[in-house]
């Protein structure tokens, strides 16, 4: 028969457990000021004038758009559920309402229009939500 000693590992999960969670305190002491911050969609539509950028939504959907001069944004995307092919493409007008922007869409996102308050979740990453709905945009 043989006996473990749990004394002797016993220090060593002490350890791991602490660093694991002063490791976790120092993560979130340290993570961006800025993410979650509620931004003025004037100030990110005047950031994504003229720009690409790239799209990732919570359902999955990846893409890439850009925002004309004349504020209209042009996206090419792809669902998680569809079938290999071409990507889908949309466009709508580009309004802004005080911290939201204004889209309506044909298709993307199930077609229609909305007003979207824009919150920046990290340098260089916006997000638009309603609801528990969201699509990350990223400036390039």
């Amino acid at each position: 028969m043989k006996f473990v000693r749990m004394n002797t590992s016993m220090p060593t999960l002490r350890r791991f457990v602490c660093a694991g969670f002063a490791l976790a305190i120092v993560l979130a002491e340290t993570a961006p000021a800025f993410a979650g911050r509620q931004v003025h969609g004037g100030d990110v539509a005047k950031i994504l004038n003229g720009r690409q950028f790239a799209i990732e939504c919570v359902d999955g959907t990846v893409g890439r758009g850009q925002v004309n001069h004349a504020g209209v944004a042009t996206v090419a995307y792809r669902r998680p559920s569809a079938p290999k092919g071409p990507d889908e493409h949309d466009n709508a007008v580009v309004r802004v309402k005080g911290v939201e922007i204004c889209l309506a869409w044909r298709q993307f996102g199930g077609g229609g229009g909305g007003c979207y308050p824009v919150s920046e979740e990290g340098h260089g990453r916006f997000r638009l939500s309603t609801g528990p709905l969201w699509c990350d945009i990223s400036p390039k």
